[in-house]
């Protein structure tokens, strides 16, 4: 595994976690402008932080070690676990809040 695309991959997931923590990040037209919103961005932006710290800490890793190329991504696997574990946890949590503007998406469509 290349250690500076894993690098560079993993500053664009920082940078974007970032940018959703600070609410600033691109989601569908469907979930903009609801009172939820700005939470669902942060929660988003959370996990791609997570996503990012985790592979750039692997980086420093891999380079440390010499590792086979089927453990170095095992690795990859094993560190992005939290962040799924997060996504998991916030899709859990912001479920109701999609289902219900994507019923109301679908309405408005209709009545088009």
């Amino acid at each position: 595994m290349s250690i500076p695309f894993l690098w560079g991959i993993s500053v664009f997931w920082i940078v974007y976690g970032i940018l959703g923590i600070l609410g600033i990040q691109k989601i569908p037209e469907k979930y903009k402008y609801k009172s939820w919103t700005p939470d669902y961005i942060r929660m988003n932006g959370m996990a791609y932080l997570l996503l990012g710290g985790c592979w750039f800490i692997l980086g420093f890793a891999l380079r440390a070690l010499s590792l086979p190329l089927l453990q170095e991504l095992g690795l990859g696997l094993l560190s992005a676990l939290p962040a799924v574990g997060y996504g998991l946890y916030a899709d859990r949590k912001t479920k109701a809040w999609r289902r219900q503007a994507n019923e109301e998406w679908q309405r408005k469509k209709q009545v088009k």
